[in-house]
């Protein structure tokens, strides 16, 4: 996988993103047609997309299942039914030996998303 492949106009992003840790669930194919089922952690997320890090090599414009747990609120109105999603593959940044940061876009339902409320 060529070192650092990004899409430039990716990077003019329509939603804000926030960096924070959620578990996923993440199946697809590599690179080399294997299918595979990971879990793994976000690095940030927006309404729009999200990244994470994987040991997977894969190339841009691949398309990618994920899910994201979401856990009873436990109020009304609250929802314990998980968020998933496709998504194409936008963004690929080797990090350490072995280990990429992958960049995908939403393709299917967005992530919904709260700003805090001001004081």
């Amino acid at each position: 996988m060529p070192d650092g492949q990004k899409i430039d106009w990716a990077e003019r992003r329509t939603s804000r993103r926030i960096t924070v840790t959620l578990p996923m669930l993440v199946r697809g194919h590599d690179v080399h047609g294997n299918a595979f089922e990971d879990t793994t952690s976000s690095y940030n997320v927006s309404r729009d997309g999200a990244s994470f890090l994987t040991t997977r090599e894969f190339k841009l414009g691949q398309t990618l299942e994920l899910i994201i747990p979401r856990r009873p609120v436990g109020r009304e109105g609250g929802s314990s039914a998980d968020f998933e999603t496709t998504g194409e593959i936008r963004r690929i940044i080797p990090k350490q030996e072995g280990q990429w940061e992958i960049g995908v876009h939403f393709t299917g339902p967005r992530l919904r998303t709260y700003m805090p409320e001001s004081t």
